[in-house]
């Protein structure tokens, strides 16, 4: 036994080691999924993924959206084009046509006007004179202009810019390094950008699937950094300047995305004007008629006021992620309207992404690996995920622009790689498991068993357990067994030992193993369970009350009769798989299985069905009726062992469980007398036992009455000595 103690050491060990496998794997695999996201999100992978998520929920959030207050937009649409064809022409128009559209919005009291039309061609000298007079008297227009990247000239040095050009309209940025690419440049004719109060660029880039969702603030040549066209009309207010995270505007932060490229918070319904509507309305001021009035000027009073191309001729079309066909001016004069409303999405910084890579990989890791069922295995990443995905979405409706394809795909590529290695893993144990312990437990435990991660590790290696361990035999099976051919010994011994595992599995016991004409079984393992002993002696109950429906099938194929005794006892043991390479047995030794064995030897002696240990009633229900047969001390041990016999269960009938308690009572008291020598009481205590208590009986009678004739003596504890395993 102190070998068998000694090995208890190793086990643990190697339990522990085993143990730790799940959660190493668990993290190498996390740490490479995380690796390897971090490299896709690096080089790009991603960004398509991403894009689709930042157009989704800007479709969620930004739906029914419009311009601030303070921006209007004016569209060239192919109703103006139809419209003013047989009044001035087809397009493109006379500036005369633009110069009249800048009175009307100055006398609406306009606060700016911006042309999203590029005037680079000369009309002739009386139409540029008038544009660039309207724009000079007004001093509140902007025009735009364009500053490019020529792959053809990129090794010259850049054209450039006229002197004047650069001194009215380049902004001075404080803080701001701008390394810019540009090398060449479209501009309208000299008066005209002369007569502007301010010049935008109008050059815009879509991402790399052709969808435009961010635009530049500041666009750098040669040196000097002139404003897009949507910032304009704000420079005047205050120059820009860097900060820690993008460009100082308007006494605020703005954050900025892709060098200098600031999101746009698309806006959804720009309730444009068409400029058929405006051009009839300045037609019928002229004339007077102000009934005649489609649009009127006081709408456009403290505006900025946007004049582009919606019509698909004029090419000016873009896609957005609200649109696949928006007028390119939708940009700046959402991006404009977001900077006046304090409404710019804000991304998240730079480092944020790769540190929620790597703790939603490990998050996702211990949810999977430290779940035992399988549903929680599945659905606690995808509710990680489901979390995830609504706060970046919430989050994003407050202008926060969390990224979502590397976050996401940490979670659902590591839980998909957890769960094809717990397939490949677990399967595999779960398959050599339910091999090994098909015949030992009932299919409800097996599958209780598999669905324990801890205790397919407990299958493949030894520890010590507090288990209950019943032992049960055929009374006089030699002498049966003599009377019978060997065919019909076989016969018997299956007959009865079908009933009695399916008892034993009834209850939730493991089925050790068969021993000639003996059953061995335990409770507590593999599945662990707090009540084993009351399992154990609930099903020894059982196994007497089932043999009279053994008996009656021996009956019927003309076998004898049998009758067995049971033997149960609660204790530490030694569990685990045990045997040599060839040969293994899931099985329990140690001194309670060998006192299990005793206590069914026992019951010959007492002539009683059950006998059970003081460990095993120690954890009995208190509604279960137990007497106190005797104290023993077995062979080996110096402690002295209190029996019990169980004489029912809380279930059984009122009145047979109302028997039970009264002779449970009787033989209390007749052993209570016997321990403190009151001889003649305990005489009369056990000759009141009924005839099923026969030999118990007679028994105690032969010992008081022995002890009357001669005193056991001082040194007499009441306790027998067995002599004999």
């Amino acid at each position: 036994m102190d070998a068998l103690l000694s090995v208890e050491p190793l086990f643990r060990m190697q339990h522990w080691g085993k143990g730790l496998q799940r959660p190493l794997w668990g993290l190498l695999i996390a740490a490479s999924m995380a690796a390897l996201l971090l490299l896709l999100h690096a080089a790009g992978a991603l960004q398509r993924a991403e894009h689709i998520s930042h157009d989704q929920r800007m479709v969620w959030s930004r739906a029914g959206t419009t311009l601030h207050p303070a921006v209007a937009v004016v569209l060239i649409d192919e109703a103006s084009l139809q419209a003013l064809d047989p009044l001035v022409g087809r397009y493109p128009w006379p500036r005369a046509v633009y110069a009249d559209l800048i009175d009307f919005f100055m006398l609406a009291g306009a606060r700016a006007v911006v042309f999203d039309v590029l005037f680079t061609e000369r009309e002739g000298e009386a139409g540029d004179r008038r544009l660039a007079g309207a724009t000079a008297d007004s001093g509140r227009v902007v025009h735009s202009f364009q500053l490019f990247r020529d792959a053809v000239t990129a090794t010259g040095r850049p054209a450039d810019l006229p002197d004047d050009f650069v001194r009215r309209h380049a902004v001075s940025a404080p803080g701001l390094a701008y390394s810019g690419r540009n090398n060449r440049f479209v501009l309208p004719q000299g008066e005209l950008y002369r007569a502007a109060a301010a010049m935008g660029v109008v050059d815009v880039e879509p991402d790399r699937d052709g969808i435009y969702r961010r635009l530049r603030l500041l666009h750098a040549y040669d040196g000097a950094v002139f404003p897009a066209l949507a910032l304009a009309p704000l420079v005047e207010a205050g120059p820009p300047a860097g900060g820690p995270r993008g460009i100082d505007l308007l006494g605020r932060e703005i954050a900025t995305a892709g060098g200098q490229g600031v999101l746009i918070n698309q806006v959804a319904d720009l309730q444009p004007y068409s400029f058929a509507g405006v051009y009839a309305s300045i037609q019928a001021l002229h004339r007077g008629d102000l009934a005649g009035l489609l649009v009127s000027p006081e709408e456009f009073a403290d505006k900025i006021v946007f004049i582009g191309a919606s019509a698909v001729g004029l090419a000016d079309i873009k896609a957005t992620p609200l649109s696949p066909k928006a007028p390119g001016v939708t940009l700046h004069a959402s991006l404009l309207s977001n900077l006046l409303a304090d409404d710019l999405l804000i991304p998240t910084p730079s480092w944020l992404t790769p540190l929620l890579v790597v703790a939603l990989t490990l998050m996702t890791a211990a949810l999977v690996l430290g779940s035992a069922r399988l549903y929680l295995q599945i659905a606690a990443p995808l509710l990680l995920a489901a979390l995830y995905a609504g706060w970046a979405v919430w989050r994003f409706q407050h202008d926060v622009v969390y990224e979502m394809a590397a976050p996401l795909a940490a979670i659902l590529g590591t839980a998909v790689a957890l769960w094809a290695f717990i397939a490949a893993t677990e399967g595999r144990d779960k398959r050599r498991v339910r091999a090994m312990f098909s015949q030992y437990v009932s299919p409800a435990v097996l599958n209780r068993l598999l669905d324990s991660s801890g205790a397919l590790l407990q299958a493949e290696i030894g520890q010590a357990e507090r288990l209950s361990v019943l032992f049960s035999d055929i009374r006089g099976f030699t002498s049966i067994s003599e009377q019978l051919h060997p065919g019909q010994v076989v016969d018997l011994l299956n007959t009865h030992f079908s009933i009695m595992s399916e008892i034993i599995f009834r209850h939730d016991g493991t089925l050790d193993k068969f021993i000639g004409d003996a059953i061995m079984a335990f409770w507590g393992a593999p599945i662990r369970v707090a009540q084993h002993a009351e399992q154990a002696v609930r099903a020894a109950v059982e196994m007497h009350r089932g043999l009279d429906e053994v008996n009656r099938h021996l009956h019927e194929k003309g076998y004898p009769p049998i009758a067995i005794g049971i033997g149960v006892n609660t204790g530490e043991t030694i569990l685990g798989n045990i045997g040599s390479a060839r040969k293994l047995d899931y099985t329990v030794i140690g001194d309670t299985v060998n006192i299990a064995s005793r206590l069914e030897g026992l019951t010959k002696v007492y002539g009683l069905g059950i006998v059970v240990s003081e460990y095993t009633r120690a954890e009995l229900p208190a509604t279960l009726p137990c007497a106190l047969l005797d104290l023993v001390r077995v062979k080996g041990k110096e402690h002295p062992l209190a029996i019990y016999a169980p004489l029912g269960l809380p279930e059984d009938g009122a009145e047979t469980l109302a028997q039970a308690w009264a002779e449970a009572r009787l033989i209390d008291e007749a052993f209570g007398h016997y321990r403190a020598r009151r001889w003649d009481a305990a005489l009369a205590q056990y000759r009141r036992l009924p005839d099923h208590y026969a030999t118990l009986r007679t028994l105690f009678v032969s010992r008081c009455e022995a002890f009357m004739l001669e005193s056991p003596g001082e040194a007499w504890d009441g306790v027998s000595v067995l002599t004999s395993k």
